[in-house]
Formats: structure tokens, sequence, C-alpha cells
């Protein structure tokens, strides 16, 4: 705000989080490109080991301290990583960065990641969650992960439904008088029409945005119980 040049190291960036109050914070990392060589990455990973060290010595809160896991799209640098981290004392574990060209590659080096990790900590993907990507990653063993793909396509118009995505400033919607989804049960869907939700959207309104951020959360949270109501069954 004021032009001053501000340095944020692993020491600064877990003295931050604490301030929050997170119960959950982590290790300061680089998280590499998808074009980074493998070169890089190596050097990449050396400074996100040594600063997961500094992070454990400076942190003072009883917050959950995350260890990250890199390594980019390089099998042995992933193992390397999760190696490492799995034998420093965090209290969980993240995994970030980019996994390669596919989402079965994002599977497979998942499936590899973890079996290194200690089973009696949870697991934490890091920016990964679109609507088909669940049940693959929960599949590999990740308890929890975070995404923008709710709230950032609410904030676009898009609607998550059972059909697909509705891009709910289309004109055709205007006229139609259904809810977004007749099977969901928020806010949006049990006292809206899509009709005025598209006006909304359309004339700039920001309620239009709320709504289809209730109804997206909601339809996530859907997705996920279902997935533990298949593995409480045995079909997962």
């Amino acid at each position: 705000m004021d032009g001053k040049r501000l340095f944020i190291g692993p020491k600064e960036s877990i003295k931050i989080q604490e301030s929050i109050g997170a119960d959950i914070i982590f290790a300061f990392d680089e998280c590499t490109s998808p074009f980074a060589n493998y070169e890089y990455t190596k050097k990449s990973l050396i400074k996100t080991h040594e600063w997961a060290k500094v992070c454990l010595k400076t942190k003072k809160s009883k917050q959950a301290l995350y260890g990250i896991v890199q390594g980019g799209k390089f099998e042995d640098l992933r193992a390397e990583s999760a190696k490492f981290i799995g034998t420093l004392p965090f209290d969980g574990f993240g995994i970030g960065g980019e996994f390669g060209d596919d989402k079965k590659t994002m599977q497979k080096m998942l499936k590899l990641t973890n079996s290194f990790l200690p089973e009696n900590k949870p697991r934490h993907l890091l920016g990964i969650g679109h609507p088909e990507d669940l049940e693959p990653i929960i599949s590999e063993g990740v308890e929890t992960f975070d995404c923008i793909v709710p709230t950032h396509y609410a904030r676009h118009g898009v609607a998550f439904t059972p059909k697909g995505k509705l891009n709910m400033k289309r004109q055709t919607f205007l006229d139609d008088n259904n809810p977004l989804d007749k099977t969901c049960i928020c806010l949006a869907c049990t006292s809206y029409s899509k009709a005025y939700i598209c006006h909304l959207l359309r004339s700039n309104e920001i309620t239009g945005l709320k709504l289809l951020t209730i109804h997206n959360l909601t339809y996530f949270n859907k997705l996920v119980e279902e997935i533990k109501d298949n593995i409480k069954a045995g079909k997962l």
C-alpha cells in the first residue's frame, strides 16, 4: 500500500499464520510451475525441505502445523519429499504442486506419495477439487482438500448440478421457473427459481452470486457425504 518492500520467509509465514489463529497452518514452501524442469524442481525441493525444519522450530502455538510434500510431476522427487517430510514431527501433511498432464497421472502420483506418509496422521490435498476429482483423490487416502471451484464458478455465474454445469447468465433461463436442482435442499433451490437467479446475475446484483455460492457449496458437501456413505458401505 505504501511502496515498501516486504519479505516473507518461513519464520515470517509461521508468525503471520499464528497471529491469524487458524486451526491448521502450513509450512512455508515453493509450489513450482507446471513448466519447471527436473533441475529446477530438485533445487526447489531442497529449499522446501529446509524451510520445513525452520517452520517447526519457529512455531510456538498449539495450532496444527502441516508439512507440505512437493516434487512436481517427477516420481522420484515426490517419493523423496514424502519420505523426508513424513519423518518430521508435523501434525499432518499437505500435498501440493503440479502432478502431471492428466487426472490419471495425478491419482498415480497421490498413491505413490501417500505410500510414504504415516497412516496415523491426516493428509490434505492442496488446490484440487472439481466434482470429478473427489472420489479418486479420497480413494487414494486423502482426508481433506481445498479448492476455489465452488465459489470461483459461482462468481462467474455457474451452478453445479447432477446434470452438469449451468451458466445462469444465459438469457434462456429468464423463462425457467424451475429451481437449479429439484433434489437440492439449499436456500437457493428451495426459495428461488432459475429465472430469478438469472435476472439477478444479468442485473449485476450481488445476491445472485451469493445464492450460487450457497448452492455450489451445498452441492459439493452432498457429493462428499455420498462418498462417505459409500466408504461406510464398503463400496469404496
